[in-house]
C-alpha cells in the first residue's frame, strides 16, 4: 500500500506548476486531466478541476477513481482512514460554501490546525496549499488492485479445463450430424468460444483493478 501511495504522489508531484489559463484560450494539459478522469467532454479549463486532478493522477498510477467531477464523490472511495493515521498520497475531501460542494486533493502532511494538500485547481493550478483542518470531511486511502498471480493463474486454468470438456463433449456430438450441419454448428461454437474469450479476458482485467 505505502508503495501505491508514493506512486500516486510521484505523478501528482509530475504536474506541479500546471495552471488554468485566463482569458479564451484552455490549457490542454488541464483538458487531459479532464479526458483521463473519463470527461473528454469538459473543453473549458475553467470546470472546477480538483477531481479531474485526482482521477487523472490515479489513473496514471495505475488504479481509479469515482469517475465523478464532485469532490464529495470521494467520500465513498478506497479505505475511510483517520487523521492521525493518514499518509502522503491519501486522498483528502474537504468541505465547500454549499452542501454539495467541496475540495479535493492528496494529503502531503499537516501543522497546527492545517492541512496540506498536493492538489489540482487550488488557485488555478497545481501545487501545494494550506487548509484548516476545520474543513476536513474524510481522509481516503486507494485500496490496492489484486494482483496475486496464483491466483490469476489459477482463474485461466480452471477456465481453460472448462472449455476443453465442454470442447471434447461438442466434438463427439458434431461427428454423428450431417456435414453441412456439421459446418454450420463450428461456426457457430467458433463464435461462441470467441465471445467467452472476451468476456473471459474483461472479467480478468476488471479483476485485476479490485472492480469485483
Amino acid at each position: 500500500m505505502a508503495n501505491l501511495n508514493k506512486t500516486i504522489m510521484q505523478h501528482a508531484q509530475k504536474q506541479v506548476g500546471i495552471w488554468e489559463w485566463a482569458g479564451s484560450e484552455n490549457n490542454p494539459l488541464v483538458l487531459a486531466m479532464f479526458a483521463e478522469a473519463g470527461h473528454s467532454e469538459i473543453k473549458q479549463d475553467a470546470v472546477p478541476w480538483c477531481a479531474a486532478f485526482v482521477g487523472s493522477v490515479l489513473l496514471q498510477a495505475g488504479t481509479k477513481g469515482t469517475g465523478s467531477l464532485l469532490a464529495r464523490s470521494y467520500l465513498d472511495w478506497g479505505q475511510k482512514i483517520p487523521l492521525s493515521e493518514a499518509k502522503e498520497g491519501d486522498v483528502v475531501i474537504l468541505s465547500g460554501k454549499a452542501s454539495w460542494q467541496g475540495h479535493v486533493g492528496f494529503f502531503k502532511g499537516q501543522g497546527v490546525q492545517k492541512l496540506n494538500l498536493l492538489g489540482g485547481n487550488q488557485n488555478d493550478q497545481v501545487n501545494v496549499k494550506s487548509y484548516p483542518v476545520s474543513k476536513l470531511l474524510g481522509v481516503r486511502r486507494v485500496i490496492a488492485p489484486r494482483s496475486n498471480s496464483s491466483e490469476s493463474t489459477t482463474l485461466q486454468a480452471s477456465t481453460v479445463t472448462a472449455l476443453a470438456g465442454a470442447s471434447a463433449t461438442a466434438t463427439a456430438g458434431v461427428a454423428a450430424m450431417h456435414p453441412a450441419a456439421q459446418v454450420t454448428l463450428i461456426c457457430a461454437g467458433v463464435l461462441v468460444m470467441l465471445a467467452g474469450v472476451y468476456i473471459f479476458r474483461e472479467r480478468l482485467r476488471k479483476w485485476r483493478l479490485g472492480d469485483r
